[in-house]
């Protein structure tokens, strides 16, 4: 009876903390602050419907499924932001807005292998962008709730 009434305290808890929608959502990870050492890596395009669908029980295990629902178009350029993402740059550009990026607040808040298409890949690294946190990071670049990248493990350092 203890571990019914619990289970109904925590279930109550949860419907009636208000979190609506994706805007000021409260994720259970607040995740790790990091830097990105190399900025290569970054998915880009994530075209296919099935890209996580070999990952995402690991990827919800970390992060609960509404958050996953949030990343999954959230994660690559066509979810971001105008100006998060800038194309045709030359390497000098390229670099000073890699730099740029490094400006972010952004947390590790998943790590998983890739697979797609029953190929094994690297270990990546899901970031959260947190607007709230980085609204002044260009006063051009606007967006509501979060925006994610996925790097390579190897290109991101966790803060101390």
């Amino acid at each position: 009876m203890k571990k019914i009434l619990l289970c109904l305290t925590c279930i109550y808890a949860l419907a009636s903390s208000g979190q609506q929608g994706f805007d000021n959502q409260q994720y259970p990870v607040k995740g790790n602050l990091v830097k990105v050492k190399d900025w290569g890596s970054r998915a880009l395009m994530i075209l296919s419907d099935n890209y996580f669908a070999a990952t995402q029980d690991s990827i919800i295990f970390q992060v609960g499924q509404q958050e996953f629902d949030e990343l999954k178009s959230r994660c690559s350029a066509s979810g971001w932001p105008k100006g998060l993402y800038v194309s045709g740059l030359s390497d000098e550009e390229d670099a000073a807005f890699d730099q740029k990026l490094n400006d972010l607040k952004m947390y590790q808040i998943a790590v998983y292998t890739h697979i797609y298409n029953g190929k094994t890949f690297d270990r990546y690294m899901i970031l959260r962008v947190p607007y709230e946190e980085n609204k002044n990071w260009d006063p051009e670049v606007k967006w509501v709730g979060n925006v994610y990248f996925i790097l390579k493990e190897a290109d991101v350092e966790i803060m101390k």
